[in-house]
């Protein structure tokens, strides 16, 4: 299970950048004002150093203007056989 979530965390990195430089045109300061996070934190999600808790995640959607159902849309955790 944790390869599917190292993946689901670049794959939303990857979906936040994306709309990041089509709304703020690449500004990573006015993106994390936006946030209201700092800089830095913003650039630690996307080299992928910093995974993202439900309270940034809900401050990045608001700044992107979208709904975190929409971040996470498709995203889905396969129940891996199990032996013991």
């Amino acid at each position: 299970m944790q390869k599917q979530l190292e993946k689901i965390e670049i794959e939303l990195a990857q979906r936040i950048y994306k709309l990041f430089i089509e709304k703020f045109d690449g500004n990573k300061s006015a993106f994390a004002r936006a946030s209201q996070c700092n800089e830095t934190t913003i650039r630690r999600i996307f080299r992928n150093q910093q995974g993202i808790t439900i309270n940034l995640l809900l401050r990045i959607a608001f700044a992107l203007e979208i709904s975190v159902t929409d971040l996470l849309k498709d995203f889905k955790i396969e129940r891996e056989n199990l032996k013991q």
